[in-house]
């Protein structure tokens, strides 16, 4: 049940009644970031005439906050100072939603009175009710073509005019729009770029009507999130938004808000940070978490991330200084800058900056995607980087530009050009360097639209890093890329390599992920453990299995081979690109084997089988004459990935004679049969 404040009850019963109409005055609006009693009697209309679209065609990326934007969107009548204003305008085309040409005439005259070059500046004629266009304002993604969308949902108040922002948006920019009818707000959403985003249990409460896995299965659909934090609110307070507490700074950085352990909820904050510091993060290490100290409820978190600036709302306190440190230590290279409320329209712990702002992104950006090197690396012959190259503007990418940029210890940068394979894919490789060395790196380029793109985004201030070192085996590739239908039916090789001046035992290999199921081919397994020489090396081939329903709607689904020596442990990576399984799908089926292992088999054979959240997934064996004789499994929940094993027996637990028998597996729409060779 929502919590009810006193002051809500007095608000309704004595506050007059306000029509939710488009604001035609200059006044401050008198609708608040809560809704009022009408509106409460009027929940009823939230989302009742919302027409859901086709989603994006996957993959789709849910473009971050701190990706590229060309723009900002406001509201007249402000919510900000024109300080503020000014300030975005400096590099971003600040777009102002008025409701007539006469507001539009009058915010004119306001910008040019303090500076601000109105050829920085556009406008949107439309009615609205309210200024926080960060709640109602549109959310960005491409897809599978690299084409920018927006996606819309049901606005979580009874706003019609806010409601409709989002087609307003998409026509001024003549992008498509998709509508989720999913119930939301973007102050209780954010989301790192990488199929990761989070929001609070009001998701699931505003949307009653849905499973919490239908929830997240429209978040796959429309927004390309494979992985939806939805988690308890710590503060406790009305908004139950997300960004009054935490929020993301980059793909591996999250802010969190500290209190006194004096304050009401100091548990449940703390709580709130240890479960981030938990998560992995999409590059595939625990995240870093910083925290803003807001003893007395400062809205620090509430900031808004605008290309390499930081813009925080500063309370005027001795408190801003510290607040503005933490960013600056979190975001390296960025320009953080402060900004004080208009008095009429102050900031709250509820509702501050990025309430009432809300980032356009470039439409044509040039996106790089990388899964960077980390921790402990060893490279035999340097250290391989990878990456592949989005450019939405559809304009070729300049391959000279495309460079890559590392310093060792405390030298200075050097750069190198990486090779283009083919495709979007990219890739350069920095020198091995001496045992302990610590290098920093990012990637650079660039395309025929005058676009340029950093990775990291703020690039030498703050770069990806990592520490060579020696002792452990070389893999040749470190990376398994199945890119067609033939490397996942065929198998790819690799090779595990023993560059050490001494002995080491190849102790096992195991998979390290609860993703795609795949194996080594038993004909290139060795018996382990295995002592290896100084020299020796052994080549493995790995082959994916027969995918039964969709995998997740990413560029790549990324999986490890987990090598466990007596040097350690270390990882083979899988990417498998998620637009060619259906076609693996459909070649194991003609050929009707290859979907078990082994295949013929004596004892126990096993299947691996993966099925999306909440789908039936039945697998049944018949004999050659078409007989039923077992079943395997017949499950559906949250998800299923796993290998499913038979040792040639019936339902009964009788053996079974020796002979070819079929296995069917039904999810969904889709069927798969496979035939399977049992030897007595």
């Amino acid at each position: 049940m929502k919590k009810i404040y006193p002051w809500m009850l007095f608000l309704f019963f004595f506050a007059p009644l306000v029509q939710a109409q488009g604001i035609e005055s200059d006044s401050i609006p008198v609708l608040k970031h809560w809704m009022t009693p009408e509106e409460l009697l009027r929940k009823g209309e939230i989302g009742k005439s919302f027409v859901e679209t086709d989603p994006p065609a996957a993959p789709v990326r849910n473009v971050a906050e701190f990706d590229q934007m060309q723009g900002a969107l406001v509201r007249y009548p402000f919510g900000i100072p024109l300080t503020l204003i000014k300030e975005m305008s400096l590099q971003l085309k600040v777009t102002t939603l008025v409701s007539s040409t006469s507001q539009k005439n009058t915010v004119i005259q306001q910008y040019l009175g303090v500076g601000i070059d109105t050829s920085h500046c556009n406008f949107i004629i439309a009615p609205t009710d309210s200024y926080w266009t960060r709640d109602y304002g549109p959310w960005f993604v491409s897809d599978s073509t690299n084409n920018i969308g927006i996606v819309d949902f049901p606005y979580n108040r009874p706003r019609p005019g806010d409601d409709e922002i989002p087609k307003k948006v998409a026509a001024m920019l003549g992008i498509p729009w998709y509508g989720m009818n999913v119930i939301h707000t973007g102050g209780n959403y954010m989301t790192d770029g990488l199929g990761n985003s989070a929001s609070t249990q009001l998701v699931w409460e505003e949307n009653p009507t849905q499973t919490h896995a239908q929830i997240s299965q429209k978040m796959l659909n429309y927004l390309g999130i494979n992985n939806y934090h939805v988690v308890a609110d710590p503060n406790n307070t009305y908004i139950d938004h997300i960004d009054c507490w935490a929020k993301f700074l980059a793909p591996d950085k999250i802010l969190v808000r500290k209190v006194p352990p004096s304050h009401s909820r100091y548990a449940a904050i703390e709580a709130a940070a240890n479960y981030w510091a938990s998560q992995i993060c999409p590059y595939g290490y625990p995240y870093h978490v910083y925290r803003v100290m807001t003893g007395q409820d400062q809205p620090y978190t509430n900031s808004v991330i605008l290309n390499n600036k930081v813009l925080i709302p500063f309370m005027g306190s001795s408190w801003d200084d510290s607040a503005k440190a933490v960013y600056q230590a979190a975001m390296p290279g960025y320009t953080v800058k402060g900004f004080l409320e208009n008095s009429s329209t102050p900031w709250e712990s509820t509702d501050a900056l990025h309430c009432r702002v809300m980032g356009i992104a470039d439409v044509g950006q040039l996106y790089i995607r990388h899964l960077p090197l980390y921790g402990n690396q060893t490279g035999m012959h340097g250290y391989q980087v990878v990456m592949q190259l989005y450019a939405c503007s559809h304009t070729p990418v300049i391959d000279d530009s495309v460079l890559l940029h590392y310093r060792v210890g405390p030298g200075p940068f050097v750069t190198v050009k990486m090779n283009h394979p083919g495709g979007n894919v990219y890739d350069g490789y920095i020198p091995r360097q001496p045992e302990g060395s610590l290098i920093k790196y990012y990637i650079t380029a660039a395309d025929q639209s005058g676009r340029h793109a950093t990775l990291p985004f703020i690039g030498a201030a703050d770069p990806f890093r990592f520490v060579t070192i020696d002792t452990l085996l070389y893999t040749t590739p470190d990376t398994l890329r199945y890119e067609d239908a033939t490397d996942a039916y065929f198998g790819l090789w690799f090779t595990i390599e023993n560059t050490l001046e001494r002995n080491v035992t190849l102790l096992s290999l195991q998979q390290d992920g609860t993703g795609v199921p795949w194996w080594i081919d038993d004909l290139s397994l060795p018996s382990l453990p295995l002592v290896m020489i100084p020299g020796d090396t052994v080549s493995l081939l790995v082959k994916v299995p027969i995918p039964v329903t969709s995998y997740p709607a990413t560029r790549y689904f990324i999986d490890s081979l987990k090598i466990v020596s007596s040097e350690g442990i270390q990882h083979e990576i899988l990417a498998i690109n998620t637009d060619i399984l259906s076609a693996v799908a459909d070649h194991d089926t003609r050929s009707g084997s290859g979907y078990n292992h082994p295949n013929p088999f004596t004892d126990v054979t096993t299947l691996p089988v993966f099925a999306s959240r909440g789908e039936r997934i039945l697998m049944e064996i018949f004999d050659i004459r078409g007989r039923k004789v077992r079943t395997l499994l017949n499950s559906s929940g949250e998800g299923i990935a796993q290998k499913v094993t038979w040792n040639g027996t019936d339902d009964h637990g009788n053996l079974l004679p020796g002979g070819i028998y079929l296995c069917r597996v039904t999810s969904g729409e889709k069927t798969i049969t496979c035939r399977m060779v049992l030897i007595r």
